[in-house]
C-alpha cells in the first residue's frame, strides 16, 4: 500500500466517520500530558498537536496496520488494548500488549519504511493518530513544537535501540567464533 493510498484511505475513513480530526478539548490535552512522548510540551503546544491528530475506533481483532505496509502514522491508545506481533512462515510472536496511554508506530514519523510488525486491536479500541505529513506541516506553522516532538522521538528511539542492543548482547555468545 503506497503513501498515496494511505492518504486516500484516511480521507475515505474521515468521510465515512471512522476517522475524525481531533478537537483540542481540555480532556484531550490532559490525556496527551500523560503520554511520555508529549510530556515536555506546554498546553499551547499540546493544543497545536491535538488539532492535527485523528481519532479512530477499531473493533476487536481489527488490524491497525500490518507488517510490511509503509508506515504513515504514530498511534496513541485512548482506550482498549493492542497486540504488536510479527508473523513468520510457521509462527506468530507477540512482542507486546499495549494499553491506554501507550504509543506505537513511532518510526513512521521519520519515513515510510515498511512496518516491522502488525498492530491489532484485542478489544474495542480508540486511538489517536499523528501522521508524518501533518507533523511535517507543523514544522512550518510551529517549528518549536515540532522540534520538541522530534527530539522526544529521537530520545525514545535511542532508548529502544540501547535496549535492543543489550538484548542482542545477552543472546550472543561472547566466545570468539572459529578460534582455536
Amino acid at each position: 500500500m503506497s503513501v498515496r493510498n494511505l492518504a486516500a484511505d484516511k480521507l475515505l475513513w474521515e468521510t465515512l466517520g471512522r476517522w475524525k480530526r481531533s478537537s483540542p478539548d481540555l480532556d484531550r490535552i490532559q490525556f496527551l500530558k500523560t503520554v511520555p512522548f508529549f510530556d515536555r510540551l506546554s498546553n499551547r503546544q499540546l493544543k497545536s498537536v491535538s488539532v492535527i491528530m485523528f481519532e479512530r475506533k477499531y473493533d476487536a481483532n481489527e488490524s491497525i496496520f500490518e507488517e510490511g505496509q509503509p508506515g504513515a502514522a504514530l498511534f496513541l491508545i485512548l482506550d482498549g488494548k493492542v497486540a504488536v506481533e510479527i508473523f513468520r512462515e510457521t509462527s506468530t510472536t507477540r512482542l507486546a500488549v499495549l494499553e491506554k496511554g501507550a504509543f506505537f508506530g513511532e518510526m513512521a514519523l521519520l519515513d515510510d519504511t515498511p512496518r516491522s510488525a502488525t498492530a491489532r486491536a484485542l478489544e474495542r479500541t480508540r486511538t489517536l493518530a499523528l501522521y508524518r505529513n501533518d507533523l511535517r506541516g507543523l514544522v512550518h506553522r510551529d517549528a518549536k513544537t515540532a522540534c520538541r516532538i522530534y527530539r522526544s522521538l529521537a530520545g525514545m528511539i535511542a532508548d529502544r535501540l540501547r535496549l535492543t542492543n543489550e538484548l542482542v548482547q545477552m543472546k550472543t555468545p561472547t566466545d570468539d567464533v572459529g578460534s582455536g
